[in-house]
């Protein structure tokens, strides 16, 4: 199950990270607007999304839905 589930999720999930849209583009050899445009609409292709949540999380994002939608930064306590 996807754990990043909003646009404002992506964006505060980017922003942890430190990225532009164009740099997680790059991360994911992808041009920044594909980042412009699931920050308006989150992807619905399973192998998209699954590859957008492992850009973020190899940047140290930590993302979940439940019990509310997020995301957070790994500290160095975090492992």
């Amino acid at each position: 199950m996807p754990k990043l589930v909003s646009t404002k999720q992506l964006k505060a999930a980017r922003a942890l990270a430190g990225l532009t849209q164009d740099q997680l583009g790059a991360a994911m050899g992808l041009n920044g607007r594909m980042v412009r445009f699931w920050e308006r609409r989150i992807p619905t292709n399973p192998r998209k999304l699954a590859r957008l949540e492992q850009a973020l999380m190899a940047k140290g994002v930590i993302l979940f839905a439940e019990p509310a939608v997020g995301a957070m930064l790994r500290s160095s306590e975090n492992g």
